[in-house]
């Protein structure tokens, strides 16, 4: 009986690692189908973002919000990975469901709102997922309360620190939301899907960090060549994210740079998630089924 728990953890854990690679892949593909069939292949937006308002919207909010939803069910290898993982997947939340401005570069758009509609859009979805974010928080705070098995990640001055940070920017975030609504929706979609990424990028880093540890023991040197990996595709998202971030900023006539940056963001962070789950794995399976309960690749 243990060992069929054991099996059905291990394998709820390996779906959920490959639904996030699908999740993606699907993103991608409507974004290039809309692109080659519905424009004839003639025309790019300028990010994908902005096919919210053309018939890839359900595709672009359903994906980003399971994303999201996956992200914060995922329990990360140390307190720290944690938090990053829960902050990257409610910025998640945030991009799919406050849109970016419309992109009249392809003519009309598909579904175009008017601005209150897409105030009243934003107020709806917002205050939805604040309560329930308040809610899920107040569950983790009690089943994690002293006494409890539930607390046993013991707090670190580095988890401290990344608490810190993901809070002020949820923080600064829920502020624009309850008090400047009109610059919420101007400015949250952008801060949002730059900081989760950036939450991803610090992910990666400290899988990267933790690699030796993992496979502590073993004598094939496959820790350093994931340990390459993970530091190779987190400098190439960061050197994205930034292109992306200062041409969305500062740089004029350049737009599709955007669009480019993001879906090499987006190739980039499907490629760590795969690497690492053949990592963990292997992990698993040379453990053998008499390994722990969770298993290494469960934690």
């Amino acid at each position: 009986m243990a060992h069929e728990r054991t099996r059905d953890v291990v394998l709820t854990y390996r779906y959920l690692r490959g639904a996030m690679i699908g999740l993606l892949l699907m993103l991608l593909l409507s974004v290039g189908y809309q692109w080659w069939w519905e424009t004839g292949h003639s025309c790019w937006l300028g990010s994908i973002s902005a096919y919210y308002y053309t018939p890839a919207r359900g595709i672009f909010v359903g994906a980003l919000c399971a994303l999201g939803a996956n992200l914060i069910a995922y329990k990360g290898h140390s307190a720290e990975e944690d938090v990053l993982l829960n902050f990257s997947g409610l910025m998640a939340f945030v991009v799919a469901l406050v849109p970016t401005e419309p992109d009249g570069r392809c003519g009309p758009n598909a579904y175009t709102q008017t601005a209150p509609e897409i105030a009243a859009a934003v107020r709806n979805n917002i205050w939805s997922l604040l309560v329930v974010a308040v809610l899920a928080a107040g569950v983790v705070a009690w089943l994690q309360r002293p006494g409890r098995a539930a607390a046993r990640a013991r707090r670190t001055v580095r988890s401290v620190v990344v608490s810190i940070a993901c809070g002020a920017v949820v923080l600064g975030e829920l502020v624009l939301f309850l008090a400047l609504r009109d610059r919420f929706i101007a400015l949250s979609h952008g801060i949002a899907a730059a900081t989760m990424v950036a939450g991803v990028i610090a992910v990666m880093v400290l899988s990267a960090l933790r690699v030796d540890e993992r496979h502590q023991g073993r004598a094939d040197g496959r820790g350093s060549v994931y340990k390459r990996i993970y530091i190779t595709l987190a400098v190439a998202l960061a050197v994205a994210l930034g292109t992306a971030v200062l041409t969305a900023v500062s740089v004029a006539g350049l737009d599709h740079l955007v669009l480019v940056s993001e879906v090499i963001i987006i190739a980039l962070f499907g490629t760590y998630w795969g690497v690492q789950t053949k990592e963990l794995w292997d992990l698993r399976d040379a453990h053998g089924p008499e390994a722990r309960a969770a298993g290494p690749t469960a934690e």
